[in-house]
């Protein structure tokens, strides 16, 4: 039903693949499979090594961008090579979207994640959020910055994050707050809705999108003007759900 992904690069992957990570250990009745999604990778054998070592013990996919790397980029119509700023960064979550084969994906970063909280509750809040909210573009749960919860609640990020407004002129929704911004963090999307997107509004990118200068026209970038342009938003549960994204 739906695919919890990751993406690995050669910077993480020592440090993410050993056996008691959130990754292997996330249990939930609605995650039917797990993908690692891999970039950017030179050490191969070693990386080989520890995926034999985990197979003992976990079950999950594993895909490299580069196999299908130039039929995603047809696909998406992604104008992109090596040499444009933020190409690492930004193929990856297309692979990951055009390889899922369930019908929903939680994407989770594997470089930045300290604590995650995610319940059933949530999977299946969004489940009918995604499938019965044509405004739904996406959902998350809340995140803690630095590692600190405020007042002893975890921080939604409409809250937090000035570069995320609640919108005033929409209808409230029971499980969720509609959003204006996007996160390539944390997001559960639905993936015919995610094959759909217009990822080339360049036109069309939200001002008030601030990301990383090193990732160019990230996915994330594109996810904003898209929903932007079309006032379609990022949903974030009300639930007690968090996720801590700050490195050690």
């Amino acid at each position: 039903m739906i695919t919890l992904n990751t993406i690995l690069y050669e910077g993480n992957f020592d440090e993410f693949l050993v056996k008691d990570c959130w990754f292997f250990t996330f249990k939930s009745k609605l995650i039917t499979k797990k993908l690692l999604t891999i970039n950017n990778l030179t050490s191969i054998n070693r990386f080989n090594e520890k995926i034999e070592a985990l197979r003992e013990v976990s079950d999950f996919d594993v895909i490299f961008v580069e196999d299908t790397v130039d039929e995603v980029k047809e696909i998406f119509e992604i104008n992109m090579n090596k040499d444009t700023t933020g190409y690492y960064y930004t193929i990856p979550y297309f692979v990951a979207i055009f390889n899922t084969k369930t019908k929903y994906i939680l994407n989770i970063a594997s470089d930045c994640m300290r604590d995650i909280k995610v319940s059933d509750k949530f999977l299946e809040n969004s489940l009918l959020e995604l499938d019965n909210n044509p405004l739904c573009s996406t959902t998350m749960v809340s995140w803690v910055n630095d590692n600190m919860f405020i007042n002893g609640k975890t921080v939604a990020q409409h809250e937090h994050d000035s570069l995320v407004k609640e919108s005033s002129t929409l209808g409230k929704i029971e499980n969720f707050i509609y959003t204006n911004g996007f996160t390539d963090q944390f997001f559960m999307g639905k993936i015919s809705k995610l094959m759909e997107v217009n990822y080339n509004l360049e036109s069309n990118y939200s001002s008030t999108y601030h990301g990383p200068p090193y990732g160019g026209n990230c996915f994330e970038k594109r996810m904003v003007g898209y929903q932007t342009y079309n006032k379609i938003y990022n949903c974030v549960h009300k639930n007690s759900d968090y996720y801590i994204h700050d490195k050690k």
